[in-house]
C-alpha cells in the first residue's frame, strides 16, 4: 500500500487540517482504515488524526480518501458524528459508563 497526498486545506472555522489523499493498492487489495491511518500519522506528528472517508476508485486499483488532523482528541469528538468515531475505533465516554 503506497500513500500519496494529493492536498492540505486549513480549516480555521473548525480549527482542523483537512487532507486529501490516494492509496495505490496491489489488485485485489481492499483499503484498510487501521493500515492507512498508521501511514498518515507518520506525516501528522502535531495532531489527532481521523480517518473520514475512503472510497475506492471503480476499475483502478485505488482509493481516495479524507482524513482531518485535529489539535486533540476531544474537538474531534465536538465536532464529529459518532458513526465515523465507532469506524476509526474511538469509543465515546458516556455510552460506556451507561451501558456498566
Amino acid at each position: 500500500m503506497e500513500i500519496k497526498i494529493d492536498s492540505k486545506i486549513d480549516d480555521r472555522y473548525f480549527d482542523r487540517e483537512i487532507i486529501g489523499f490516494t492509496i495505490k493498492l496491489k489488485s485485489g487489495e481492499l483499503a484498510k482504515i487501521d493500515e492507512t491511518k498508521k501511514t498518515l500519522e507518520k506525516e501528522s506528528e502535531n495532531g489527532f488524526l481521523v480517518i473520514y472517508t475512503i472510497k475506492s476508485t471503480y476499475g483502478k486499483n485505488e482509493a481516495k480518501g479524507i482524513a482531518h488532523i485535529y489539535k486533540s482528541e476531544e474537538m474531534a469528538r465536538k465536532i464529529l458524528p459518532k458513526y465515523i468515531l465507532e469506524k476509526n475505533g474511538i469509543k465515546n465516554g458516556k455510552e460506556e459508563t451507561e451501558k456498566k
